[in-house]
């Protein structure tokens, strides 16, 4: 046994980062689909305040 009562650590080994596709999970397919009903709704309400300006300009 050590003379020394002090326990020394070891070193962790480095974890490489695991990329997963978002689109695998659940909450990935939701944020998804929100994103583009906002942009599609976007685009509607874009297109229906140009027509009414051009009509009544």
């Amino acid at each position: 046994m050590p003379e020394s009562k002090h326990r020394k650590k070891k070193p962790k080994p480095e974890e490489e980062t695991i990329y997963v596709n978002p689109l695998k999970k659940t909450w990935g397919k939701v944020v998804v689909i929100i994103l583009v009903v906002a942009f599609v709704l976007g685009l509607v309400a874009t297109t229906i305040v140009i027509m009414y300006q051009a009509a009544f300009s």
